[in-house]
């Protein structure tokens, strides 16, 4: 019998940074590619499922709306100016908050770490976030520790990482922690991306 696939789900919302989603969701697909996909499952989500406007215009059609999920085992919060918006929307945030007990890993790549520090879990916890957004996480949770020079930080199932970019470096190591240095590799290889910052 197959092994369970690994239920992958990358949130959306209007005004999100279109690399903090795009970026780990090419990670996650070539890795799942490479494999014959048999690894995982992975979907985008929005509050309502209908056409979200991405940062600078990007429309973007999710898989499902954010009601309709149960369960997941990895959740991908991406940043971009909309996470203002998220934080205040008190449906949203319920959902989300419901979700990540039960996830394996739940990142946020860039601002989307105030989403995570809004629901208290990078209260008294080490994070890192975008250049310009470290101020606001610190206002929204508690005794937290700025990792400015971090790329990400790994607390576990919650792991943050920098601005934009970043978030591919910690979904590589997320697959490295998954499925192995390998895969990790050979998805990085097929990106051309370079790995100095997930083996160290």
């Amino acid at each position: 019998m197959a092994e369970k696939k690994i239920e992958v789900l990358i949130l959306l919302f209007d005004e999100v940074e279109v690399l903090d989603f795009a970026g780990p969701f090419e990670v996650f697909s070539v890795a799942n590619e490479l494999s014959g996909y048999q690894l995982m499952n992975i979907t985008t989500v929005s509050k309502n499922g209908e056409v979200i406007h991405a940062k600078n215009g990007l429309k973007v059609i999710p898989d499902i709306d954010l009601g309709q999920i149960q369960s997941v085992d990895i959740l991908v919060i991406p940043g971009g100016d909309g996470s203002k918006n998220v934080i205040n929307d008190s449906w949203m945030m319920s959902c989300i908050n419901k979700l990540i007990p039960n996830t394996q890993v739940t990142m946020s790549v860039c601002s989307g770490a105030r989403i995570l520090a809004k629901l208290g879990y990078l209260d008294d916890k080490a994070f890192t976030t975008h250049q310009s957004v470290f101020e606001d996480v610190m206002d929204l949770a508690k005794n937290s520790t700025p990792k400015r020079d971090e790329r990400f930080v790994d607390l576990g199932k919650i792991k943050t990482a920098a601005g934009v970019a970043a978030g591919i470096d910690l979904s590589l190591y997320v697959i490295q922690g998954l499925f192995g240095q390998e895969c990790m590799k050979n998805t990085a290889g097929y990106m051309e991306y370079e790995i100095n910052s997930i083996i160290k």
